[in-house]
């Protein structure tokens, strides 16, 4: 079968990032008026749609990953691009803040293709099931992992089905069983021959550094009630044989010359035994890489994070989520009570260690109030990380956030265009939407005012690393180059 696998373009007036948020993508506003990407936001390919190729290329399918976010395609030069292709099923990526624009695509596509089929998968598609499928856009809809239950959709297309995992509700064939792989060595390689390495880069890496994205563990077996990683990728962690891992890098750091990795894991160093092997294997192949990951800091010690810097990671990311301690315990971190002092105190030691450590804070669980804020504001002026994101709690639909919210009447907009990560579209019980807004502003100032001069030291080492490396010019380019965008609204 002719497949083309579409990574969709960001909609218009919005740069998504589909690989984050446990697959449903965060999404930053853009002054694009059209469907594409900006060139000069990230480019990165969704980790679980190159498996999904993978295993259909491996079974001996006409794949085509196409990925209209990396070559900034409109709808119309993308449509034509997919009918010189003329496959007989487009496989297309659903994520949440641009679901909307994903499903246009996909129906203009249905429409305009002669004789094609069309597949929706992604995150999305397990608790907005009925909104897809109401759509017009699908004739099938693929939940759970799409590389383990993609073959069965396609056995079933050509009247092949060994089972009956995929139900014709109306016009659409559904999975109602939503699976996850128990076995992350049971897939192909990631088939990076069929995507355009060359266009991809991320900001800690830089512009110019070939890289790409690994799984070396999938899932996550916490249950933060706000966090849809469990839903998106498994209630189970599965690991990846590190050696077998290491091989794929190894064959894209000599082929493709791929000199960075960034690792897609929930919980990177889960299992302390295999980072450590994971480490070693690289440090022994001689791989001079850089590479990042995020875990979480009750899983990480001195010795772990020295061998991990040896074999040249580079930064890592960590959610503290509140600096307000009760709220921590009860709201912002599952299996972490009384653990407050000891991620913080684990905080530094990375930094102190050459890594850098990028700190997440979420304003808007449950809970939250003025004082909370001050706290975290606290937090970050004791801790005075380097680099900080901070989010606005995101009630993600299928999460325990989303149904506790609705039932308190908490949910100011079910506009999933505005659920971007970063726009309040809740409130709490003592904060409104636009205060949420305002103390989110309140702590990106605070870091801004606590970490000046550190960041002013930081920055002059990277300088002298990237005139050495011969990249600041490129970088300082990329910078000065950016276009100011527009805020996104507060929904009403």
């Amino acid at each position: 079968m002719r497949i083309v696998v579409l990574q969709p373009p960001s909609p218009p007036s919005m740069n998504v990032k589909r690989d984050l948020a446990g697959g449903m993508g965060v999404a930053d506003p853009s002054a694009r008026r059209r469907f594409g990407h900006d060139p000069d936001y990230i480019t990165m390919p969704n980790l679980s749609l190159l498996h999904t190729a993978g295993v259909l290329d491996r079974d001996g399918h006409s794949v085509t990953f196409l990925d209209a976010q990396a070559e900034d395609l409109d709808k119309e030069p993308l449509v034509e691009r997919v009918r010189r292709i003329a496959p007989e099923l487009i496989v297309e990526l659903m994520n949440l803040p641009s679901l909307y624009g994903d499903l246009e695509i996909l129906k203009t596509l249905r429409e305009r293709i002669p004789g094609v089929r069309t597949a929706a998968v992604g995150v999305p598609t397990i608790p907005l099931l009925e909104i897809i499928s109401k759509s017009g856009a699908a004739d099938a809809i693929v939940r759970g992992d799409p590389e383990l239950m993609l073959p069965l959709l396609v056995q079933t297309l050509s009247g092949q089905a060994q089972d009956n995992s995929f139900e014709r509700v109306g016009d659409v064939l559904i999975n109602w069983n939503v699976r996850h792989l128990h076995d992350l060595d049971a897939l192909p390689p990631i088939p990076y021959h069929l995507v355009p390495l060359e266009k991809y880069w991320y900001y800690p890496f830089g512009v110019g550094v070939p890289y790409a994205s690994f799984f070396a563990s999938r899932g996550c077996s916490y249950h933060c009630y706000y966090c849809p990683y469990p839903m998106g990728f498994g209630k189970n962690i599965i690991h990846r044989d590190p050696v077998k891992l290491v091989d794929e890098i190894e064959a894209l750091y000599h082929n493709r010359g791929v000199r960075a990795i960034l690792f897609r894991d929930q919980v990177f160093t889960m299992d302390r035994a295999k980072t450590l092997q994971l480490c070693d294997e690289i440090i022994r192949r001689g791989l001079k890489i850089s590479w990042l990951a995020e875990t979480r800091l009750d899983k990480v010690d001195q010795a772990l994070i020295q061998r991990m810097k040896e074999s040249g990671c580079v930064r890592l990311q960590f959610g503290i989520e509140s600096g307000d301690p009760g709220l921590f315990e009860r709201e912002g971190k599952d299996d972490a009570k009384g653990k407050l002092e000891e991620f913080l105190t684990n905080f530094q030691m990375v930094e102190r260690s050459g890594i850098a450590a990028h700190m997440f804070i979420l304003v808007g669980l449950l809970g939250e109030t003025w004082a909370t804020v001050r706290n975290s504001i606290g937090i970050v002026r004791r801790i005075k990380p380097i680099t900080l994101q901070v989010a606005v709690v995101t009630p993600y639909p299928g999460t325990g956030l989303f149904d506790m919210a609705k039932r308190k009447g908490l949910i100011k907009t079910e506009d999933f265009a505005q659920y971007s990560g970063f726009i309040p579209v809740i409130r709490t019980e003592k904060m409104s939407s636009e205060e949420l807004l305002q103390a989110r502003h309140m702590i990106i100032k605070a870091h801004r005012r606590t970490v000046y001069w550190k960041k002013k030291r930081h920055h002059a080492g990277l300088a002298v690393r990237y005139a050495l490396d011969g990249s600041l010019w490129t970088r300082l380019n990329r910078m000065y180059q950016r276009r100011p965008v527009p805020s996104f609204a507060i929904p009403e």
